[in-house]
């Protein structure tokens, strides 16, 4: 069998660089309902934490899924509270195989003097796979199929093949371009006809309130401006290029009716729309209040096993006032957290 050769960054090279990633299911197979979307795109988050990799794009489809990532070799290089927020933000307070302890004797370890050598070697072997594009897909794909194997039953190998990667500049202009392409990836499926009403891309994430895909968008859709704006000009782009019908006329596409009512709008989404998207917190999480009711559930250890760092999330009225929070994935299991009910 032959392999596509992938690129990635050379050792020594301290450079930051960005990668388009694709990984397909074995036999082309659709074994990733909505489910197991929603569990995979919680791993890649918890996985570029661990690894130190900035996601600035993705789209999980049924039988394989994109990534576009930037990898800086610098991340390596993080101190040992650092080391250790990033394994819990990938182990929780499990034990990882890997250096045979949890979070909390990882510290006592790198808190004793008189273990020094030890603490060292651990501290190589986590930094190892921080940084790297390769790590990261690895770590990515080996947690995510012990989930997927555990959940529903399975055995053997989820993927096809070993994952393709593209280097991409890491300029503006190109993200974008590469951004909108994996973006569209579910228009050109004719899944749906605006990017934002898939819920497992980048872009509906960050319309949704993302934070840090929020900030990857608007870092390469437009320099100088805030986050709202920015998203705007980003849609109109996305709207162009979604638009743009292949040379024979083929191909699932950008109705013409709905670019043209981005472009009326300047790209900014009505508030009722953007309230509509940000409302999937009322199913995707798993206690909804006022924030001393969320916070009073959170602190009852006999409701809530397993607490990760993330606080409660507003919930914006159209007029953007806070009217409640919702709390998401707070309580999962010590491996990785189990798959939302799928839509029905």
């Amino acid at each position: 069998m032959s392999y596509h050769r992938r690129m990635k960054q050379r050792g020594g090279d301290t450079r930051a660089m960005a990668f388009h990633c694709i990984v397909r299911v074995t036999r082309q197979m659709t074994l990733l309902d909505a489910g197991a979307r929603d569990a995979l795109a919680g791993a890649i988050r918890r996985v570029a934490d661990f690894s130190g990799v900035e996601v600035t794009a993705y789209c999980l489809l049924s039988n394989h899924f994109h990534v576009l990532v930037r990898v800086d070799p610098q991340a390596r290089s993080c101190a040992d509270d650092e080391l250790v927020r990033r394994f819990r933000a990938l182990y929780g307070d499990s034990r990882a195989q890997c250096i045979g302890m949890d979070a909390r004797n990882l510290e006592r370890l790198f808190a004793d003097p008189d273990r020094a050598e030890a603490a060292e070697r651990v501290r190589a072997k986590l930094r190892a796979r921080m940084g790297d594009v390769s790590a990261f897909m690895q770590t990515l794909k080996h947690r995510y199929t012990k989930w997927f194997n555990r959940a529903r039953g399975g055995g053997g190998s989820l993927w096809a093949e070993r994952f393709r990667s593209v280097l991409v500049q890491d300029s503006a202009a190109v993200l974008r371009a590469v951004a909108a392409y994996i973006d569209l990836n579910a228009v050109r499926a004719g899944l749906v006809e605006d990017p934002k009403d898939y819920r497992w891309c980048g872009y509906a994430a960050a319309l949704a309130g993302d934070a840090s895909l929020r900030a990857a968008y608007g870092r390469y859709a437009v320099r100088g401006r805030d986050s709202s704006e920015a998203m705007a000009a980003y849609r109109l782009y996305l709207m162009g290029k979604g638009e743009a019908a292949k040379g024979d006329g083929s191909g699932a596409r950008v109705p013409r009716r709905v670019a043209e009512a981005a472009r009326k709008r300047g790209g900014h989404l009505p508030a009722d729309e953007v309230l509509r998207l940000k409302l999937r917190f009322m199913t995707e999480g798993i206690v909804v209040g006022d924030r001393s009711f969320v916070e009073g559930v959170l602190d009852d250890a006999a409701m809530v096993r397993y607490r990760r760092g993330r606080a409660p999330k507003p919930v914006p009225s159209p007029e953007g006032v806070e009217s409640f929070v919702c709390a998401r994935q707070w309580s999962h299991r010590p491996e990785v957290e189990a798959p939302r009910q799928a839509e029905a």
